[in-house]
């Protein structure tokens, strides 16, 4: 447990009053502090004294600073000030009220449109931060703060730019095992595809409470776990499947980027959100005719034999209603489209219903395919290769039908 030597009372810079611990970690403590310049509250990040030696973990609170300082998004922690105390930094950030959405997976699975939804807004925090060459490298349950509609991703603490070398050779900056990705023990450049494998660790344990891979130290994260398991979560759209899996490939290269899986996420909601409207009109359309047919008739109101015709006279001289209409789902942007293709090919090469020497064909000719006969020319490669057993009938005619979404984004 970390100790900064510090206790509540304390006044550091002249500035802020520390109030009380709101966070503990390995390496720093986050103090609740009063502001008594402008009058509020916020939240004070000290390195635990016995790092406050080491050069190199002075420089993760500068780092933390330099990071957040280049966002400006709803969705992530503000810095307001950097200040030394002593010989080390002082990070002084925005206080964010709220649950770690550690706390919500400790519960049990969350449902699934709620976890589509969090994961949606940290690609989006993710996709803004890439833009600017920022890399979190740290996203993880604990991270991300629910609260209300509202999410936040906080602590930049080891975050690094874009191609950055990693030559970190303790592990300092390495975060949470279960959710490093492979390549960041090999000593490569930052990249963006480190955050997305962390992600769709957490997207798997929101919906499943558990993590895809048994990982508990660094030997376990150099282990090739092979493929990640299949989600098997009620109600969870196909596609939302297919990106999980994406994102926690093992080859940095076949990820998607942030603004891929933000994309995919929104659709995969909208659909729902569709679904539920459909429901709700052919819902509020059979309880109007059965008000309609089974109206009650007034007490004084003669009885009449079985076939009483005023139950007819009633309905035919009701005017027709005009149709509700139906709200269509938005059809696939070509990105998102293509995407899904590419994932489909994937995924029919894991299940091993296509041959790797023909998936790879089909992946290169659908980057390359620029217009609709170069589409057809595909569907025409599925063809052949479905001829030769190198894909399976059925999974021929899904990449077919998923070839249609592509198709008609021309």
């Amino acid at each position: 447990m970390a100790d900064d030597g510090l206790s509540p009372g304390d006044l550091l810079a002249g500035r802020y009053r520390l109030i009380d611990r709101v966070g503990m970690g390995g390496m720093a403590v986050i103090w609740r502090a009063h502001d008594e310049t402008l009058e509020r509250l916020v939240a004070v990040k000290v390195l635990d004294l016995s790092l406050s030696g080491d050069a190199r973990m002075r420089d993760l609170v500068r780092r933390e600073a330099w990071a957040a300082a280049r966002l400006n998004h709803p969705d992530v922690a503000s810095v307001h000030d950097f200040v030394q105390v002593g010989d080390f930094g002082v990070l002084v950030m925005q206080l964010v009220e709220g649950t770690p959405v550690a706390d919500l997976i400790a519960a049990g699975p969350l449902p699934w449109q709620e976890a589509l939804r969090i994961g949606m807004r940290v690609a989006l925090v993710l996709d803004h931060a890439h833009h600017r060459g920022v890399i979190h490298r740290d996203i993880t349950p604990d991270n991300i703060v629910v609260h209300g509609d509202r999410v936040t991703v906080l602590d930049f603490g080891i975050a690094a730019k874009i191609g950055e070398p990693d030559d970190d050779s303790t592990g300092a900056s390495f975060g949470t095992p279960a959710y490093v990705a492979p390549e960041r023990l090999d000593g490569t450049p930052a990249q963006t595809a480190t955050d997305i494998y962390a992600l769709g660790v957490v997207l798997f344990e929101m919906l499943t409470a558990r993590v895809p891979f048994r990982v508990r130290g660094w030997d376990d994260v150099a282990v090739d776990h092979g493929p990640a398991p299949l989600l098997r979560v009620s109600g969870l759209p196909a596609q939302v499947r297919s990106l999980v899996t994406q994102m926690l490939a093992r080859e940095a290269a076949a990820r998607p980027r942030a603004e891929q899986v933000a994309q995919v996420l929104r659709e995969a909601l909208s659909v729902k959100r569709s679904h539920l409207l459909v429901a709700a009109v052919v819902t509020a359309a059979m309880v109007g005719a059965a008000l309609v047919i089974w109206w009650p008739r007034p007490q004084d109101q003669p009885t009449f034999p079985p076939a009483a015709p005023r139950t007819s006279v009633a309905v035919s001289r009701t005017p027709p209603a005009s149709p509700t209409p139906v709200p269509t789902p938005s059809p696939l942007s070509r990105e998102s489209a293509l995407y899904m293709m590419l994932s489909a090919i994937s995924d029919g090469v894991a299940q091993g219903s296509i041959r790797p020497d023909a998936g790879l064909d089909l992946q290169q000719l659908l980057r390359q395919a620029k217009s609709e006969d170069a589409i057809e020319g595909v569907r025409d490669k599925i063809s052949a290769r479905e001829q030769e057993g190198a894909i399976s009938p059925a999974t021929a005619r899904d990449l077919k039908t998923a070839l249609n979404n592509l198709a008609a984004s021309y």
